[in-house]
């Protein structure tokens, strides 16, 4: 077995969540006064990165900030406008917070596979968990709701603990696991997951169908990219 603990990323790689994204995220634009007419594709786009850059990149779209810009907000080479301020981020998020909070769970689901991809690693002994810049309180939700007792370990984002790329989250997850960082794989969907598999020493495997493409991923440095729950399981086994 090559590995014996896979780490997961939540959104676009173990659960599509991003109708429900859409639909809180335009219920909050609407609520502060903003365009709240983002489409599915938009809000890839936005998220990945934790819930503030989803919102600064949202307002900065409607600002008329190209789609291609957004991949720098959240890192040292962000542009933002000046019409996106922290206080209009803050406001937005005093809205979407709570509602996305009540409302993650309507049209979410589990990608095609990936339940009987938990059953197998779990019946060989592969330790599981979900590492994500979700909020926390929406991981928890979700992973008691659409995972029930499949993971051994789930954090989201949450004051006192850098987000990814940081690779504090994934440090907190080998810690409670127990295992090496050399027997641990990151699994994600966008170039956030590669560079926090980077930091954090580990190997990591991108899925092709989540909230980036195939090119992109591997422009951001993916090197092993599977286009099935059956792929990602046989990868993570070494088979």
């Amino acid at each position: 077995m090559k590995y014996k603990a896979a780490i997961f990323d939540m959104d676009g790689t173990i659960l599509d969540t991003s109708a429900d994204l859409t639909s809180a995220l335009n219920y909050a634009f609407e609520q502060t006064g903003h365009r709240h007419d983002f489409t599915v594709e938009d809000i890839k786009n936005f998220f990945g990165s934790g819930v503030v850059v989803a919102v600064t990149r949202a307002l900065a779209y409607e600002a008329g900030s190209s789609r291609e810009s957004l991949v720098a907000f959240g890192t040292k080479d962000e542009r933002i406008p000046e019409a996106v301020t922290q206080a209009e981020v803050n406001r937005v998020l005093e809205v979407f917070k709570p509602y996305y909070a009540d409302h993650c769970q309507i049209k979410t689901c589990p990608f095609p596979g990936i339940l009987d991809l938990m059953k197998n690693l779990r019946q060989k002994g592969v330790k599981l968990a979900v590492v994500s810049n979700k909020p926390n309180e929406a991981v928890q939700v979700l992973v008691e709701e659409l995972f029930p007792g499949s993971f051994d370990f789930a954090l989201g984002e949450k004051s006192g603990i850098r987000r990814k790329p940081a690779p504090d989250m994934t440090s907190e997850c080998v810690k409670v696991l127990g295992v090496p960082r050399d027997k641990c794989v990151y699994i994600g969907d966008s170039e956030i997951d590669i560079q926090t598999a980077r930091n954090s020493e580990m190997d990591e495997i991108a899925v092709n169908w989540g909230f980036r493409s195939v090119p992109f991923l591997q422009k951001h440095g993916a090197t092993v990219i599977v286009d099935t729950a059956e792929k990602l399981e046989e990868a993570i086994l070494g088979e």
